[in-house]
């Protein structure tokens, strides 16, 4: 049998070469030919002065530097020194099939390795380790022993076949395969499911309870539910497509129309704009003068009411009324004394301040304009008091850092005048100065592009 060299690497050419003639019923490794999924073939496995031996000899050129290999595809000639492909080229048709030149010894050889193989899949037997019937593995034991062999190997510790062991130490084995098995684990990790116990209804709970009598209890049985019927009508109301109510709806037409949010994304953000509203009124209430500290005396209020529903709930026996009366007052406390301690902690925080000036400073590019009602009469009054629209185009610079960007933003004034003050005005609240010498005042109008009166 030829020794073959463990790497063979390609050069440019060779992998040229190669791929004008991979195939896909053969597919070569160009990082290293030999770990391709075929069966190699190296000079000393050819038949001695038979034509393909004749033709290794040629295009080696008898050379002990060069080496030969064949999978009956392709030839490869590579250097035995370095271990790189020099060039491929196609086998002959005159030289298929190959085997016709390999030595009938060296063939005799695969076929036995290919008889062992399947030998290796079917090959069941007694375990001379552990005495029992199973599938055996190359040292000819069972796959348990073959495992418990290994670790008694990495442990450090000497293996002793499971025949030679004591009974106690049997069990012990037996019981640890048993609990490591496959089975074993898969029906021991579903969760039973346990029935919860029906907890019966008494019609004179409250009596019982201030008696601490159970003899008289009076139980009723629980009726029957039925689940409702789905109706074809109800199948159509189910799907009844709504987007002006359904927010479902709402959410599929903007995902149709290349929306690239997630679900629960839009979800919280059309929740979070829908309540805007109220909580500006929300934080408008709770910021005014006074209710901060009425909150306080709420919450004193709540500590002095639940003890005195309590005590009157335990020395009138727990009666219904009292009971009613205590646990409702509880679930209203619970909420509302989160909720206080919520605001506790804003006012502390100075948080709560800075929401209400947010709240209040709207920037006026943004506010609704309410045109004044004008008399009709008066055409001089009308020119001056409608409210225009002035664009400004400038280089802002930034006072802070220094930088320079252009800006542009439309103001609505009266004049050209009042909308460069509103302008500076803005600037100036955020750290910002103009470039004077490309300020630029543009006055917009209604019909369009052409209506444009710049002012410099």
């Amino acid at each position: 049998m030829a020794k073959l060299p463990k790497d063979i690497k390609l050069t440019k050419h060779a992998q040229q070469r190669l791929l004008e003639r991979n195939s896909l019923k053969n597919m070569y490794n160009t990082k290293n030919l030999m770990k391709s999924s075929c069966k190699w073939y190296g000079k000393d496995d050819l038949i001695p002065e038979s034509s393909l031996y004749l033709h290794c000899l040629y295009v080696c050129r008898k050379s002990k530097q060069m080496g030969y290999l064949t999978d009956g595809n392709i030839e490869v000639l590579y250097n035995r020194n370095t271990g790189v492909a020099i060039t491929i080229m196609e086998v002959k048709e005159k030289f298929l099939p190959i085997t016709q030149y390999i030595k009938p010894e060296y063939l005799k050889q695969i076929e036995l390795k290919k008889e062992k193989k399947k030998m290796r899949k079917t090959n069941i037997g007694v375990c001379p380790d552990c005495g029992k019937e199973a599938k055996l593995t190359l040292q000819g034991i069972c796959i348990k022993c073959k495992t418990r062999k290994a670790n008694m190997k990495y442990r450090g510790k000497e293996y002793v076949p499971y025949i030679n062991l004591s009974e106690e130490e049997k069990r012990k084995i037996d019981i640890r395969q048993i609990t490591n098995s496959k089975e074993y684990r898969e029906n021991h990790n579903k969760k039973e499911e346990i029935p919860m116990p029906e907890i019966p209804v008494i019609e004179n709970y409250y009596e019982v309870k201030a008696t601490q009598n159970p003899a008289i209890a009076h139980v009723v049985e629980k009726p029957k539910t039925s689940e409702p019927e789905i109706t074809e009508k109800t199948k159509i109301q189910q799907n009844t497509f709504n987007p002006l109510s359904d927010e479902n709806s709402f959410i599929h037409i903007l995902k149709e129309c290349g929306c690239t949010l997630s679900e629960d994304t839009i979800k919280s953000i059309l929740d979070a704009l829908l309540a805007t509203d109220k909580l500006k009124s929300i934080i408008t209430t709770i910021t005014k003068n006074g209710n901060q500290n009425e909150m306080l005396n709420l919450e004193y209020t709540l500590n002095a009411v639940e003890q005195k529903l309590q005590y009157n709930w335990e020395t009138n026996g727990f009666q219904e009324v009292d009971d009613i009366k205590f646990k409702g007052f509880l679930v209203w406390r619970r909420v509302l004394k989160e909720a206080i301690n919520f605001w506790k902690e804003l006012y502390k925080t100075n948080t709560l301040t800075e929401l209400t000036k947010a709240l209040n400073t709207i920037p006026e590019i943004i506010k609704p304009i309410e045109t004044p009602t004008i008399d009709d009469t008066n055409n001089t009054d009308k020119t001056n008091n409608t409210l225009k629209r002035f664009q400004i185009t400038t280089e802002s610079i930034s006072t802070i850092f220094n930088t320079k960007r252009p800006f542009t933003r439309v103001f609505y004034a009266t004049s050209k005048e009042e909308a460069h003050e509103k302008f500076v005005k803005w600037m100036s609240e955020r750290q910002l100065h103009e470039n004077k010498n490309k300020t630029i005042i543009t006055e917009l109008t209604e019909e369009g592009e052409d209506g444009r009166n710049e002012i410099k």
